[in-house]
């Protein structure tokens, strides 16, 4: 049998075992009634990056804190991270399972600007104050720490 014939049952296990032992990337959302549950099964509080195209502070943001995040995962409880552009538009899924219009979501956590940072817990109440804009690697990280350390679901 041809080598390549190996490769997609493979990576079919390879995307299995991100979906079940936890999340390696930002990715978007339209559902967070799913995030919420995944959240829920991890004992693990939501995090929500809000974004924008050609925002050079999101990217920073995600490269220096948020990326070696998932690095660190490994001997720690997942945490669960989501991606969403400010300006995207539609509908999604409300953490209720209803469908809700996109802005309607950011209006609700008051997100004028990028990159905002939420942590909420699996109903999307918020854990703490947005973080607004990105200073320092450091200031992040610290924050992070103290509320990931800090609460678990």
């Amino acid at each position: 049998m041809n080598a390549r014939w190996y490769i997609v049952p493979i990576l079919m296990l390879f995307w299995v075992s991100l979906a079940v032992f936890g999340e390696t990337s930002l990715r978007p959302i339209k559902d967070w009634s799913q995030a919420a549950r995944y959240a829920r099964d991890a004992h693990t509080p939501i995090i929500v990056l809000y974004t924008a195209q050609a925002c050079g502070h999101c990217e920073r943001l995600k490269q220096e804190v948020l990326r070696p995040l998932f690095e660190e995962q490994a001997s720690q409880p997942p945490v669960l991270v989501r991606e969403v552009d400010i300006n995207t538009g539609g509908k999604m899924i409300d953490f209720d399972g209803e469908p809700i219009r996109c802005r309607q979501f950011k209006q609700r956590y008051h997100v004028f600007a990028t990159p905002t940072l939420l942590i909420l817990d699996t109903n999307g109440e918020p854990l703490t104050e947005p973080i607004v804009g990105y200073d320092s690697k450091e200031q992040y990280q610290s924050r992070l720490e103290q509320v990931l350390a800090g609460f678990r679901i």
